[in-house]
């Protein structure tokens, strides 16, 4: 997913080691222990059904210049999503994914699949759900410093 770029969080972390075949990012745009990175077009946001790439996008935007907004005018230095707000999104994410016709266990390979038999590339939720929860983002969401 993230090829040609290596990613580092803190402690040296890879992202790319990190996510092997189970990519997950808080609404599908920020990590935690990665500071003050955001992704656009993240894990679990590829639109597989009726909408607008374009509006999906500016919803990510919007959340990403909220998310720094906050950040600055607070005069904090880093801020990323708390690890339980992240696995929640992932699991719920997850749930709603196997209720797909993309996660049909009958097919067994497919470009959206891993080796696992999951999708965790394709968002399941309507264009309205992600609009208002991207809307603003929550700063009991975030660890801010």
């Amino acid at each position: 997913m993230l090829w040609p770029m290596t990613i580092s969080g803190r402690g040296g972390e890879i992202l790319s080691e990190r996510w092997g075949e189970r990519p997950s990012a808080y609404l599908g745009i920020t990590v935690p222990g990665y500071p003050n990175f955001f992704c656009m077009y993240g894990p679990g946001t590829n639109l597989a059904h009726g909408g607008s790439l374009i509006f999906h996008s500016e919803c990510q935007m919007r959340y990403i210049t909220e998310c720094l907004e906050l950040l600055i005018a607070n005069g904090h230095r880093s801020i990323e999503p708390r690890a339980d707000k992240a696995t929640d999104w992932h699991e719920r994410s997850q749930v709603e994914m196997r209720k797909m016709v993309w996660s049909q266990p009958s097919v067994k390979h497919s470009f959206y699949k891993n080796s696992f038999g999951e999708v965790h590339i394709l968002s399941p939720w309507r264009l309205v759900d992600y609009w208002t929860w991207t809307r603003e983002p929550d700063p009991d969401d975030f660890v801010i410093r």
